[in-house]
């Protein structure tokens, strides 16, 4: 998502800085082009160390913090890291901003996971209620922290932060972490698909280039400075095993699809209400998941060189 969003600003005439714990600086960035732009730093470092943000300048106007430790399985198995990496993260982070000359915004990425098992069509102003019997939610608590460290930046430091809490965002140059890449990957390769628990999750998937502009929004406009947004598409969900069906049926694989039933706690339906975001933003997603999903496989395929 770091990437795209980088693209974007680039291509609308300004100069970014990549901060990035990669060695070298993320493929992704190499992918689209952004490593040999004149417009284009690259930083790297360690988001939980004092020093990575000491190398960079007081000159930021806009700052957008999406490092983040992630996905069910390793936030599970690496627990402490999680909680280390997103609340010191951040907190660092936000230190970083206070301390530049002319910040205009600064974007803190959450999750949609604060709502918990639950969190169909839920609105932002929702209480949050998160379970405590497995470590798969210290990912949603972290996050809650971070939420809870950009109000209180805002309140006492005067850094004018916006939280945005994305749905499931999908497209080209993401991880195998993410179900939708992972599911890609597999069936361009005609191998079995897996999928974790009855595959009756439901999942509402937003193509990165609505959310990339959902960004950009929440960066430039005057409405968004102190809130908090979903930001995902609320017209395009189904279950994790009609997705798996979905992307079989579109690339023509001979993938067959099996559940695992993990026991995994896991969340049950995750679809935006991005009411507020329309609202205040005049933010409108517009791919269509079939639309997306094709893109995305025509994307891989040439990657990967696969041929079908």
């Amino acid at each position: 998502m770091g990437a795209t969003l980088a693209k974007s600003l680039v291509e609308a005439g300004n100069s970014v800085t990549l901060l990035d714990f990669g060695t070298p600086p993320g493929s992704t960035a190499q992918a689209l082009g952004l490593l040999d732009d004149p417009k284009v730093t690259c930083a790297r470092g360690d988001a939980t160390a004092p020093e990575t943000f000491a190398q960079l300048s007081d000159d930021y106007t806009h700052i957008v913090h999406a490092a983040a430790v992630l996905g069910v399985q390793r936030v599970a198995r690496e627990s402490l890291l999680t909680l280390d990496v997103n609340i010191r993260g951040t907190q660092l982070c936000l230190d970083f901003a206070a301390r530049q000359r002319d910040l205009r915004r600064a974007v803190v990425l959450s999750t949609s996971e604060v709502y918990g098992r639950q969190a169909n069509a839920t609105p932002e102003t929702a209480s949050l209620r998160l379970d405590t019997d497995s470590l798969r939610w210290s990912y949603a608590a972290s996050k809650v922290a971070a939420e809870f460290l950009a109000m209180a930046y805002r309140a006492e430091r005067g850094v004018p932060t916006t939280i945005v809490r994305p749905f499931n965002v999908y497209g080209p140059h993401r991880s195998l972490g993410n179900a939708m890449t992972t599911f890609v990957s597999r069936a361009l390769r005609d191998e079995e698909i897996t999928v974790t628990g009855d595959g009756k999750q439901r999942r509402s998937w937003c193509h990165v280039t609505d959310f990339v502009d959902g960004i950009n929004r929440c960066l430039a406009m005057d409405a968004a400075l102190g809130e908090t947004f979903n930001l995902g598409n609320d017209s395009a969900a189904l279950t994790i095993r009609e997705l798996a069906e979905l992307i079989i049926e579109l690339s023509g694989s001979r993938s067959s699809v099996r559940l695992l039933g993990d026991d995994t706690p896991d969340v049950v339906d995750r679809s935006p209400d991005i009411d507020k975001a329309r609202r205040l933003l005049g933010y409108r997603p517009e791919v269509d998941l079939e639309t997306g999903v094709a893109s995305l496989i025509r994307a891989m395929r040439d990657a990967q060189g696969a041929v079908k």
